[in-house]
């Protein structure tokens, strides 16, 4: 899974946070207001007493800061908060060179790391149109995973889709798509509410649509591949083709399919890069600091 800004976490401290340091005047002490920040990124709230400890602390901050790992923290949202809140931090520091080198290694660390976001002024990090399908067609590849029928029919259509490249062949165009539409049948027949044996009848089956023509929609494109002669069958006189495919149907069929199956699942890498904070657990409280049974009144955090 590629993309998430989680994914490249351990890039920001060489990439990011060590060149901070070289701006003139970069004044070390940022490294405890942008603690402050990450401890609200945290998977797990640490205790008031360390978290006072390590917020007045600039060597445990900027240590923090270093060692914190992708699996400590919550998701994507909070990954993104924290790096627009630290540009307000830089902000606070006075120093005019600080914002202006953050804001040129953040756009330049989303680009060169091929991530799902782009830099919005001033200084917000907001989901691109290509990679919110990119984590559209994460989520779908997912649902085949962790199930055999489905991660076969997902590796068929990668292989059709690879013979298509090499060959641009008319042929190679109808088995991508037809392996495309099949791929499609697999994820909807995984539906817990899927009844029927065809494209069709599980459409009709799975309450998942906002509208009826959404539906219809889809189920229309299934009626082409099964109405194409030489799709997914070889029936005469067809009076529904308007002309020979071409390159692009293999491409925009299969991809408008595969978009439409996204009804089908759970939609968590979409809504993570939407930056949606229901894709994301809540942060969990502190550790209850230890009761000395032999002296109950000890200063607590």
């Amino acid at each position: 899974m590629g993309g998430r800004l989680q994914d490249s976490w351990q890039y920001l401290w060489p990439e990011i946070w060590r060149p901070l340091e070289q701006v003139d005047d970069a004044p070390l002490d940022m490294y405890c207001d942008l603690y402050v920040q990450l401890a609200k990124a945290y998977r797990k709230a640490p205790n008031r007493k360390d978290f006072d400890t390590v917020a007045n602390d600039v060597g445990l901050a900027r240590r923090a800061l270093e060692s914190a790992e992708a699996d400590q923290l919550r998701g994507e949202h909070s990954i993104a908060s924290f790096l627009e809140n630290a540009y307000d931090v830089f902000v606070e520091t006075g120093n005019p060179g600080l914002p202006k080198v953050y804001r040129d290694l953040i756009e330049a660390f989303l680009e060169a790391r091929n991530l799902r976001y782009k830099l919005v002024s001033p200084f917000q990090i907001r989901p691109h149109i290509p990679g919110v399908f990119s984590a559209l067609m994460t989520d779908v590849l997912t649902l085949t995973e962790n199930d055999n029928d489905l991660n076969e029919a997902a590796s068929e259509f990668e292989h059709a889709f690879g013979a298509l490249i090499r060959s641009q062949a008319e042929p190679d165009m109808k088995t991508c798509i037809q392996k495309a539409s099949m791929l499609v049948e697999a994820i909807a027949s995984a539906s817990p509410e899927a009844q029927g044996a065809t494209l069709g009848e599980f459409c009709d089956s799975i309450r998942c649509w906002p509208h009826a023509a959404v539906r219809e929609a889809v189920k229309k494109l299934y009626g082409f591949c099964s109405d194409y002669p030489g799709i997914r069958h070889r029936v005469t006189r067809k009076r529904g083709r308007l002309r020979q495919l071409e390159m692009r149907d293999s491409v925009i069929v299969p991809l408008l399919m595969l978009t439409a199956s996204g009804y089908f699942g759970s939609n968590a890498a979409l809504m993570a890069t939407l930056r949606s904070q229901t894709s994301e657990p809540a942060q969990l409280p502190a550790d209850e600091p230890a009761i000395d049974l032999v002296n109950p009144n000890q200063d607590l955090p």
